[in-house]
């Protein structure tokens, strides 16, 4: 059984985000439906989707969407939309931290000429509320860009708050598991140099996370209930359908559970915060091959499914 929870809108009424079941090509409207169909709705929650990933009285809900995932061509007509007559939103809102791994993966580490030293997570943040975007949505080159590239990752749903957490124990606090893509500028333009310094090439290597659209997240969320183990998925992606990387995320060098428990001694994690969990080999950098308007980024993860999003100059 699975499930795929979206948060979508019509073309109808583009402001009115709702929260949705995605499967076989459509989307069930899971708000009306649970209220007509007297769905096991937790009181404190109704159908929001990180209440819903919190674990905390929510199974029975859950359980009620899958089973009306499962049967979705049986769906009222009315709550039921071709995934065509839609558009997806980010799986979970701007309120939370965006916590991104660097380097976490020992072939994406070799590509760049450096074997491995780190003894501890790499991490840095991206801003939310405005590198978070949804599948279909623009990656955007700007006036700025000059070497524009991919990173497909598997992204990490925090569902429950969590501080100073054991690996043991870590996994208890996820709530969903989703694709993304960490858009990178890696040549950023904003003040030309004579010479490039170390710590200018460091600026250049954080500020070119930040662009508008840098962190597509999507298509949907799978609770983290229905993925039997998050080190046992197949992650690829792809340029206009060409295969640019591919990797098990067993291959990770910090597991999930060791990356939770390393930043949640550092800060408290929040339901809604969102790991990216660092990227394979295979980004266009090493081959100097910049994303380029008219291009269609694709990240398909199994058991998740696939995000994709159009380039396009801004």
């Amino acid at each position: 059984m699975s499930l795929k929870l979206v948060r979508f809108s019509t073309k109808e009424r583009p402001h009115d985000i709702r929260i949705g079941a995605l499967s076989a090509g459509r989307v069930i409207d899971l708000q009306l439906l649970s209220a007509a169909a007297d769905a096991p709705i937790c009181p404190d929650c109704g159908f929001e989707v990180i209440p819903l990933l919190s674990g905390m009285g929510c199974d029975e809900a859950l359980d009620w969407a899958a089973d009306i995932a499962a049967d979705a061509e049986n769906a009222p007509a009315d709550m039921r939309y071709d995934r065509s007559a839609i558009k997806l939103h980010a799986p979970v809102g701007a309120g939370g931290k965006v916590l991104c791994l660097a380097t976490n993966y020992d072939s994406h580490l070799k590509e760049g000429g450096s074997k491995r030293t780190i003894q501890t997570p790499r991490v840095f943040m991206k801003p939310t509320n405005n590198t978070l975007c949804g599948d279909g949505d623009p990656i955007l080159i700007t006036s700025q860009s000059r070497l524009p590239d991919y990173e497909g990752e598997l992204a990490v749903i925090i569902g429950r708050t969590c501080r100073e957490v054991e690996p043991e124990e870590a996994l208890d606090y996820v709530g969903g598991y989703a694709c993304c893509n960490d858009i990178s500028e890696r040549r950023l333009r904003v003040w030309e140099r004579p010479e490039d310094q170390d710590w200018d090439r460091f600026f250049d290597w954080l500020n070119g996370k930040w662009f508008d659209n840098s962190l597509p997240l999507g298509p949907c969320v799978v609770p983290a209930g229905f993925i039997a183990d998050p080190h046992d998925l197949q992650l690829q992606t792809r340029v206009n359908g060409e295969t640019r990387q591919e990797t098990s995320t067993g291959l990770m060098i910090f597991s999930i559970p060791q990356v939770i428990a390393f930043i949640s001694q550092i800060m408290t994690l929040h339901p809604g915060d969102i790991i990216a969990t660092g990227t394979p080999s295979g980004v266009g950098a090493v081959t100097d091959t910049a994303l380029q308007p008219g291009d269609t980024v694709e990240v398909e993860i199994s058991e998740i499914g696939t995000l994709s999003n159009p380039v396009i100059a801004q």
